[in-house]
């Protein structure tokens, strides 16, 4: 049988797609018209999102071909999927494996890959009234973790198969092993010295998005852990969504800016600033007053943000912020969208200037349109040459220019 395999939104989606191929079999096609199947994984989070998807479906169901819809829209819009695709067939997140709930016990298969994704938990702590993913995968206090020693494993099949980056993703991926009372081996920290230490090789791992208020709670020991171990990206990915208090109550946030504040703080400290850091805002969440969002602006500028997605609030359904008062107008929404915007990619322009002749380590990871893009010990993308690359080779190389997003090497002095 073969397989044509469409993925939309987050990185658990991209595992979550990967395993669901595999439970189907088959090879994989590539375009609908070459497919006997047609898989596509959705994603839910936001409006003009769901959209486009609703849109696609309908072309895809236009095929002829048997129609498999997965993911969080399939739970979120169900009747509303069948609209446009009467005869395809719906998998909800918790079906991945099979059978009506997750166990996280089957992982993705390594298919020799440069990166291999491993989804170690699914579920939340926090209660955001904006999250429609807590409905569709779980969330205010359900979590379920991967094995650790399953996670190691695949991890070391993987490596061995010529896997240079390992993406632990997750819903949050720091809340790893809560299920299990956060016992020895069954957290973050825990399972990150059980990778280094039994799989062998000069790979990088890259940890997914966590939630700010639960980080803290393990942030010494990964940030020792960090610190010793170049294998590990000096990346993190710590949503903020505000900088204003009032609307992180309104958000249900379990944090205030002050609090976010000093976490950034001392990650970028014990990091002497060598560190990339990443997050996400909302503008235009209901009752978000100018006030609040030049609280949001002055945030962003403080902390100096590597780079910030910025994103228009969007009405889910299930959802408490979307029967608040205070809607906010689309014309509002879109300004303070640019406004923050150009904002974040003045504060990365600024940020990756200063590497401005230093030399770096960089993994070759891919070629986007021609350009030969690796990625430098914080994750930092670093573009080194043209044609096809030596993909899975590092290389160490001099910074000559910055732009907000890739940083330009201008020579390369030793490769590996």
């Amino acid at each position: 049988m073969r397989i044509y395999v469409e993925t939309y939104g987050c990185w658990l989606a991209k595992a979550d797609a990967q395993i669901l191929l595999q439970r189907l079999g088959g090879a994989v096609a590539e375009s609908p018209r070459d497919a006997d199947l047609v898989l596509v994984y959705t994603c839910a989070v936001r409006e003009d999102g769901e959209v486009r998807q609703l849109r696609r479906l309908g072309q895809l169901a236009s095929e002829s071909k048997r129609l498999v819809v997965a993911g969080c829209l399939a739970k979120a819009r169900p009747y509303t999927i069948r609209q446009v695709a009467k005869n395809a067939e719906l998998l909800y997140p918790e079906q991945v494996e099979g059978g009506e709930g997750r166990s996280m016990s089957v992982l993705p298969e390594p298919d020799g890959g440069l990166i291999y994704t491993v989804p170690l938990q699914v579920g939340c702590l926090g209660n955001c009234t904006f999250c429609i993913t807590k409905y569709t995968r779980g969330g205010a206090g359900y979590v379920k973790s991967a094995p650790p020693d399953l996670v190691v494993e695949y991890v070391k099949k993987a490596v061995a198969k010529g896997a240079k980056e390992i993406y632990l993703t997750g819903q949050d991926v720091i809340t790893y092993g809560f299920d299990a009372r956060w016992r020895r081996g069954w957290n973050l920290p825990d399972l990150l010295e059980k990778i280094l230490s039994q799989v062998e090789g000069d790979y990088r791992i890259r940890i997914g998005m966590s939630e700010p208020w639960v980080f803290g709670k393990f942030a010494d020991a990964i940030l020792d852990i960090v610190k010793r171990d170049e294998r590990v990206y000096r990346y993190f990915h710590l949503p903020v969504q505000s900088g204003s208090d009032e609307v992180l109550r309104r958000m249900g946030r379990r944090y205030t800016a002050d609090e976010y504040r000093g976490l950034i703080s001392k990650i970028k400290r014990e990091l002497n600033d060598d560190v990339f850091v990443a997050t996400d805002v909302i503008v235009g969440f209901p009752g978000e007053t100018e006030e609040d969002f030049r609280a949001t602006l002055r945030l962003m500028e403080e902390l100096e943000f590597d780079k910030v997605h910025v994103a228009r609030y969007s009405r889910r359904p299930f959802t408490e912020a979307s029967v608040m008062p205070e809607q906010i107008p689309d014309a509002v929404k879109k300004q303070r969208s640019k406004i923050a915007s150009e904002l974040a990619l003045k504060i990365a322009h600024a940020r990756n200037s200063r590497l401005i002749g230093r030399r770096l380590k960089v993994l070759v990871d891919e070629v986007d349109h021609g350009l030969v893009v690796g990625r430098a010990p914080d994750y930092r993308q670093v573009v080194v040459g043209r044609g096809e690359g030596p993909l899975g080779s590092f290389l160490e190389v001099e910074i000559e220019r910055a732009e907000p997003v890739y940083l330009w090497a201008k020579g390369v002095y030793r490769t590996t």
